[in-house]
């Protein structure tokens, strides 16, 4: 018996909603449209996959489950923007909904800010996030699904080794459309090149950059040892995901319907966060027998300190509450 199955005896049939009707449904159910940037072999794939199956399977075919990964509309940004237009249900990917809508709260997805995914776990658990953050996405039509989602620590690929802040002197280096990342990686040394995501191998194999910085699964994924010949061990920022559903279609979902919807989300974002977390020394074997050479005894500190006055400016000018505060809470 389904979870599902289980739900609808315990409610009795005339107390039954199902799904048909919502988001333009019919009586043959409702398709969920579940998007993402990433590749599979990330781990907000892995929830995604995971969701679809077990979605479909404990609401007994009432839901199903279109999903397109690999950039299929477009930047994560565009991606976003299409679910508030309700274009699309569901996101499973990386944090910019954070930046378009809650800025002052980005600090958590910044380099050389976190050092930990545990921080990152404890600081979204807070009063804070709970009463500020996670509203002021919801008003744009956003909501976080399931708690967050590990994604392996990032570290730095270019045609040379890096160890030491001196070594990434000029590097132009791909980074994503973020202010706070391009300000941090320019504090450092490097020089930054917003590049999206879906365009970072053909830059780097074109020469456009060269450098990428990304966890391991982003490197297997994009089989970027193919295009770079060094992932040093930098540690600068621990990556993390998350999954979101518009407002608009779970708030057409009945209880029940939410409730499965819910549990069946803890679950697999859970799963693949422990997903992520035992197969990233794999990957970094991967990219080794790829031909990449690992680079390990890097002075991690010392990126840190280099990027420290960047990071201090944007707690002064643009992220709530202090640098301090939010790495000992």
């Amino acid at each position: 018996m389904t979870r599902r199955q289980a739900v609808k005896m315990g409610i009795g049939a005339s107390g039954i909603a199902t799904l048909a009707g919502c988001m333009g449904g019919s009586s043959s159910g409702t398709s969920i449209t579940l998007a993402s940037v990433m590749e599979e072999g990330t781990s907000p794939v892995y929830a995604g996959k995971q969701f679809k199956q077990r979605i479909e399977e404990e609401s007994d075919g009432d839901i199903s489950v279109e999903f397109s990964y690999g950039g299929s509309y477009g930047s994560e940004t565009e991606t976003f923007d299409l679910m508030t237009q309700g274009a699309i249900d569901m996101y499973t990917g990386g944090s910019d909904a954070y930046d378009l809508h809650a800025p002052e709260y980005y600090f958590f997805n910044s380099p050389f800010v976190l050092e930990s995914f545990e921080q990152q776990q404890r600081i979204m658990e807070s009063d804070e996030f709970q009463e500020d953050v996670f509203p002021a996405l919801e008003e744009e039509g956003i909501m976080v699904a399931g708690p967050r989602i590990y994604r392996g620590m990032r570290h730095y690929t270019s045609n040379e080794p890096v160890r030491t802040p001196e070594d990434v002197q000029g590097m132009d280096l791909r980074l994503p459309s973020h202010d706070s990342w391009v300000n941090a990686w320019d504090s450092v040394g490097a020089s930054p090149s917003p590049v999206s995501l879906d365009e970072l191998y053909s830059a780097l194999q074109q020469g456009v950059v060269g450098a990428s910085e990304g966890p391991p699964a982003q490197i297997a994924s994009l089989s970027l040892w193919e295009v770079q010949d060094y992932y040093s061990l930098t540690s600068h920022l621990p990556q993390s995901g998350q999954m979101y559903v518009s407002t608009r279609f779970y708030d057409g979902l009945d209880q029940s319907d939410q409730d499965l919807f819910d549990e069946i989300v803890n679950e697999v974002t859970e799963e693949a966060t422990q997903w992520a977390r035992d197969s990233e020394e794999e990957l970094l074997t991967e990219a080794e027998d790829n031909g990449m050479e690992i680079v390990e005894g890097v002075d991690s500190e010392a990126f840190y300190e280099a990027a420290a006055p960047a990071v201090e400016r944007l707690f002064e000018n643009t992220y709530a509450g202090s640098w301090d505060k939010w790495r000992n809470i």
